[in-house]
């Protein structure tokens, strides 16, 4: 516990996830006392997921409890791997700034702002994951590996955005949730989609990780 806290005290990319999160609210709670309407409150839920592979993918890299036995770290890692799409998803919020509430500037900023923070959210949980990887394969593999998460969590959005499915239907609902997987599979419009979703965490991933491995940031 001592060392994930050095870790995020030592690191001023934690400080700019909570400047975002408080930033967001802020415009978050303006928009709603303008418009008088509540839509756009879906946005701290979805961070709110967005932020959860951050504690699953922390928990496994510094918790020794965790790391050091099977069961959990391989339930944590397939937590991780069910919530991870939820970081990368926001941006498709974006979806929402043509709506019947106006403000649509205002609006775009303020879906923008909630994305990227989910985005980094998602790339320090795939940083933790990489280095993890780092340790047991060659730095080949590694990469490898992460562009097939990539590509799993393209397709995890892709399943959220289109056909409105959530990380835990695998539990609520998993007949309806792996007949849905089965049909659209022979579909071209969802490995279109599995790929440039699952392409934008990969770039996103390649070109923020240099940053995130600088000891300041």
């Amino acid at each position: 516990m001592t060392e994930i806290v050095q870790h995020i005290k030592k690191h001023r990319r934690y400080k700019i996830l909570v400047f975002l999160t408080i930033l967001g609210t802020i415009l978050l709670i303006a928009r709603v006392i303008y418009s008088e309407t509540i839509f756009f409150t879906f946005l701290l839920w979805n961070l709110f997921l967005a932020f959860l592979p951050v504690v699953f993918s922390k928990a496994l890299r510094y918790n020794q409890k965790i790391s050091t036995s099977k069961f959990l770290s391989i339930l944590f890692v397939i937590l991780w791997l069910l919530f991870i799409p939820n970081s990368p998803y926001i941006i498709t919020d974006l979806k929402h700034v043509d709506n019947d509430y106006g403000i649509q500037l205002f609006d775009f900023l303020l879906i923008l702002i909630f994305a990227i923070n989910g985005l980094l959210m998602g790339v320090i949980s795939l940083l933790d994951i990489f280095h993890l990887l780092t340790h047991k394969y060659s730095t080949k593999i590694t990469h490898l590996v992460i562009l097939s998460i990539c590509l799993l969590g393209g397709f995890g959005i892709f399943l959220g955005r289109f056909l409105r499915f959530n990380s835990w239907d695998i539990i609520s609902k998993p007949d309806i949730l792996f007949y849905s997987i089965f049909h659209t599979l022979f579909m071209k419009e969802t490995w279109m989609w599995t790929l440039i979703f699952g392409g934008f965490m990969w770039v996103s991933f390649v070109a923020i990780k240099p940053l995130l491995k600088r000891k300041t940031l």
